[in-house]
């Protein structure tokens, strides 16, 4: 049994606990495992009296308060009720510069041409070396970085290799991404940012209000995976995967003004709703995204906010044998283009009631 407690107040008293729990259900299925959530404040009585009313209920999940036990459903996938906003904004996105993200924004700036797009990410821009032919084929720049290297009487180092070549290709990611914005008529720009550096983002935050006006538009596309079983997860691997989707979102809410946020675009995985094997971590830092977002939507009614509970991405995460796995499963890859335009329709004309989004294949069909 896990018990957690919701609080009402900061965003540090909301937890994902509910997606660890759906996770240990698939890793150990001969085990009975349940998460309700308790109210803070509530005195201890009345708390044992929620906690006999769940256990009567037999609910795995579920918000228990004095009003009765709440137990959260995502439904199927919800139509376009707002008309597309005509404003410009400006837009802050954290992990958006690369893979899925990237498209998702640049079919954004297409709807919203006349807005600005802030990309951050740990990643510097580096500089494509002279005499090499542009390739995003990965054997073909380490084999053109080797011959150059030897051209030049250098006897170069696999790992090192391996390392300029992975800059390069995220660098020429980037460059693309930021062409892609501009095209559609948009501003791009993109900042080298820490999210977990407290000082490097408020630093960011205070010359993209200063330059471009109040950030009214936020998708937060950070993360990253550590896979493995629960029992032999170690407090490093949950940190890695905390660090960029929860602790630097935690940090961007404490550092940006709230107030002026009309759209929030926060991207989860399916994982949060259902759990996965060797993803407790993922699916936590998922839920908690989900958390986060209800919260939001609850303290900014006029604003958009959205949590995507994203399944399996073609150009994602995803490996050929991932893919396979789903396939057993029946679940097809979301294709980019199809993903990128359930975003924008999502963020900029969704009922703003519907807040955490399950989306599959099937909403390409």
């Amino acid at each position: 049994m896990i018990l957690e407690y919701a609080g009402v107040a900061g965003f540090a008293q909301v937890s994902g606990l509910k997606g660890l729990s759906r996770t240990l259900r698939q890793e150990w299925p001969d085990r009975s495992i349940v998460t309700w959530s308790l109210p803070a404040g509530v005195p201890l009585g009345a708390q044992a009296e929620l906690v006999l009313d769940a256990i009567a209920s037999n609910a795995p999940e579920a918000d228990l308060d004095t009003s009765g036990i709440s137990v959260m459903e995502i439904g199927a996938a919800p139509g376009l009720v707002q008309a597309t906003p005509t404003d410009a904004n400006v837009w802050f996105v954290p992990g958006g510069a690369r893979g899925v993200t990237a498209a998702c924004v640049s079919e954004l700036a297409r709807r919203q041409p006349g807005s600005t797009f802030v990309l951050a990410g740990r990643s510097g821009i580096a500089p494509w070396p002279e005499g090499l032919q542009p390739t995003s084929d990965m054997k073909l720049l380490r084999g053109a970085l080797i011959s150059s290297a030897k051209a030049r009487g250098e006897k170069p180092a696999l790992p090192d290799i391996d390392r300029q070549a992975r800059a390069l290709l995220a660098g020429q990611e980037i460059r693309h991404t930021l062409d892609a914005i501009a095209a559609a008529g948009a501003r791009s720009v993109y900042l080298q940012v820490d999210m977990s550096d407290r000082d490097s983002l408020l630093a960011a935050v205070s010359q993209i209000t200063s330059q471009y006006g109040p950030i009214s538009g936020l998708v937060h596309g950070a993360g990253v995976l550590a896979d493995g079983l629960a029992l032999k997860k170690t407090r490093d691997d949950v940190e890695y995967v905390f660090g960029p989707k929860v602790e630097g979102l935690a940090n961007l809410l404490a550092a940006i003004d709230l107030s002026q946020l009309r759209h929030v675009g926060l991207f989860s995985s399916a994982s949060a709703v259902f759990g996965n094997t060797g993803q407790s971590d993922y699916a936590m830092a998922n839920a908690w995204l989900g958390a986060v977002a209800r919260k939001l939507a609850a303290q900014l009614p006029d604003a958009t906010v959205k949590s995507f509970c994203w399944g399996p991405w073609d150009g994602g995460m995803v490996d050929a044998t991932l893919a396979s796995h789903f396939a057993t499963r029946g679940l097809s890859l979301i294709g980019l283009q199809d993903g990128a335009r359930i975003f924008a329709d999502q963020i900029l004309q969704g009922d703003r009631h519907e807040i955490e989004l399950l989306i599959g294949d099937e909403w390409a069909r």
